[in-house]
């Protein structure tokens, strides 16, 4: 996002109607540009109503994000905080950051946001678009459950925000009830058996529109929780991420594994699986492995299955 056109999203940000006109008094430019950065602000999601005639406004305010404020949230020294306007991806700006270890970048929006296997993530402003980079000691090969610690703190978070329901569908996604809320996208590179670095991000909906184009079952934070603070849920976030990814590259997955139970969607349910191979079953969730991996119940075996082999949804 442009200065100029931050400007503009910075004012519009109150949720108040505000005369074109007087905007183009504000910032010094004619009211032909100011409906052309309106027009540009609609194209990356924020839902601005009205014409010149009548003014503009969006339906809800959206509380800005700021560093600082964040900062004084933030129960961790570890992290350093970086908030930027509209970027293509935070998880792909983020990894061209060095160095990236505790380096967290928060968007106000996505223009490319990406989800798990490549899929588009709606991002419009106003959500929480967030990656932090961490470098582990203990390699690859301790890592294949990172997506669900993370699922758990980010679901824990919104819990203390007030979202008693939120679940993790595994081994990424968050829901309340059967319609998704945000998700959690892990990307790692590194040795199997020494250092390696990941950049972890995760998309939460604060208030989508209902026009919202999106091809399965969805929610808003707002629908389920009242009187959150969107930098405070940035800190609250961050600060469970710093520690828990301390204590996954610490003492393994053994430290986290007892707590899943607590937070899975697909307990006890049938699941539609898609294999990449293209072998399709039907089966039932039975919780996961000492590796996290899915554990589904077809005829008489009990499969695991490996995050980044399948895609479940349940029935």
């Amino acid at each position: 996002m442009s200065p100029e056109l931050n400007e503009l999203y910075a004012r519009l940000a109150d949720g108040r109607r505000h005369n074109g006109a007087e905007l183009a008094g504000e910032l010094g430019i004619s009211r032909a540009a100011v409906w052309k950065r309106i027009e540009s602000l609609r194209r990356i999601g924020l839902p601005v109503e009205g014409t010149a005639g009548d003014g503009y406004r969006i339906p809800h305010a959206i509380e800005l994000l700021d560093a600082e404020t964040i900062g004084q949230y933030l129960q961790t020294p570890s992290i350093r905080i970086e908030v930027v306007g509209a970027v293509d991806s935070t998880n792909a700006r983020l990894a061209l950051r060095e160095p990236i270890h505790g380096h967290a970048l928060v968007a106000e929006a996505q223009k490319a946001g990406r989800g798990r296997r490549g899929r588009r993530w709606l991002s419009p402003p106003g959500g929480i678009y967030l990656s932090l980079g961490w470098q582990f000691e203990s390699g690859l090969a301790g890592l294949s459950p990172l997506s669900l610690v993370v699922g758990m703190a980010a679901a824990r978070t919104l819990h203390e925000a007030g979202a008693e329901d939120v679940r993790v569908k595994w081994p990424n996604d968050l829901f309340i009830h059967d319609a998704k809320l945000g998700g959690c996208l892990v990307e790692v590179s590194g040795a199997a058996e020494g250092p390696c670095q990941a950049v972890i991000g995760i998309g939460i909906n604060l208030e989508l529109p209902e026009s919202a184009a999106v091809d399965q079952p969805w929610t808003s934070l707002s629908r389920h929780a009242k009187g959150f603070s969107r930098n405070r849920l940035v800190a609250g976030l961050l600060t469970h991420l710093a520690g828990d990814l301390a204590t996954l590259d610490r003492s393994g997955f053994d430290a986290f594994a007892g707590q899943w139970p607590g937070f899975d969607a697909l307990a006890d349910r049938k699941v539609h699986v898609s294999m990449a191979g293209g072998d399709d079953f039907t089966g039932l969730s039975r919780g996961i492995d000492a590796q996290g991996r899915l554990l589904v119940e077809h005829g008489d075996t009990l499969q695991a299955l490996g995050s980044g082999e399948v895609s479940i949804r349940g029935r």
